[in-house]
């Protein structure tokens, strides 16, 4: 089953929690809560982000053609999905944190996975990406809220390619600096009449691992495997980072999917770097 969601109705987050609902609701199950949004000024964000004060580097201008807006690519974009094992999982982490493993257990998954493809699209594009976005989640009081996605930069000041995943994963997690704020005044400044690209404006990672994305439920039975992936991406792409499948082989939980929307070659040359790390992975075209 799919569902083909816009984000004129809401981010991803939003859909995930409205298909889960929806599913419950057809089931007979009563919603929680009454599903009246509340009205919500600005995202709240996390206290140690602190709001960048000058103009947002996560957004860029859509081209308009008439009715429509756009994110004009200049290459030929693909999306594709890497699952990842728990004992890859495992393995990853051991060898990233040998020496420190306090940090280890402060570190996310996708905080690591993120900074594992950061590090080797760096080292495939001829100019490193320095400046990456974050999106996140957002705190969410009433489950129903339409536009709850944190969107975050994060900017490294070392060679992405040379460094450590450990030490890039720490830089996501630790020196996110929050742009909610600076993006809502550019929109109205623009009085809502521009369209912004914030998927691919920078290489673009979305933490969608804790969501509860297994908890649609149709006919009495919860999903084996769900995905997402995003259309309209920029030339610097997207990475999503979903729990992986519940199926039996892997264990009924604990892996990760990694679903990428790169240009075309990157895609190839990624799977052949995530092949030297991983050795056999397994993967599926979306």
């Amino acid at each position: 089953m799919g569902l083909s969601w816009s984000h004129v109705l809401g981010d991803a987050f939003s859909a995930f929690n409205f298909i889960a609902k929806w599913s419950r609701m057809l089931a007979g199950h009563a919603p929680p809560k009454t599903l009246h949004v509340t009205s919500h000024k600005q995202t709240q964000s996390p206290p140690h982000n602190n709001e960048n004060d000058g103009s947002p580097i996560s957004v860029k201008m859509a081209t308009t053609v008439e009715d429509l807006w756009l994110a004009t690519n200049q290459t030929k974009m693909v999306t594709h999905t890497f699952h990842v094992s728990p004992n890859q999982l495992n393995h990853l982490v051991t060898s990233m944190f040998t020496c420190d493993q306090n940090q280890a257990t402060k570190t996310s998954y996708f905080e690591i996975l993120s900074a594992l493809v950061w590090k080797h699209v760096a080292r495939i594009r001829h100019l490193e990406p320095k400046i990456v976005t974050i999106l996140t989640r957002g705190s969410d009081s009433d489950g129903f809220s339409s536009n709850n996605v944190v969107i975050s930069v994060v900017e490294a000041n070392v060679a992405v390619g040379k460094s450590d995943v450990a030490d890039l994963a720490k830089l996501i997690g630790e020196e996110k600096r929050v742009e909610n704020n600076v993006v809502e005044e550019l929109v109205e400044g623009k009085e809502g009449k521009e369209n912004l690209v914030v998927y691919g404006a920078r290489l673009t990672f979305v933490d969608l691992e804790e969501d509860d994305i297994y908890e649609v439920l149709l006919n009495g039975q919860k999903p084996m495997v769900v995905n997402c992936g995003i259309g309209g991406v920029g030339d610097d792409g997207v990475v999503l980072v979903l729990p992986g499948s519940q199926g039996e082989e892997d264990g009924g939980r604990g892996g990760r999917m990694v679903t990428v929307t790169l240009p075309e070659k990157e895609v190839e040359q990624l799977k052949e770097k995530l092949r030297e790390e991983w050795g056999d992975i397994d993967s599926l075209a979306f």
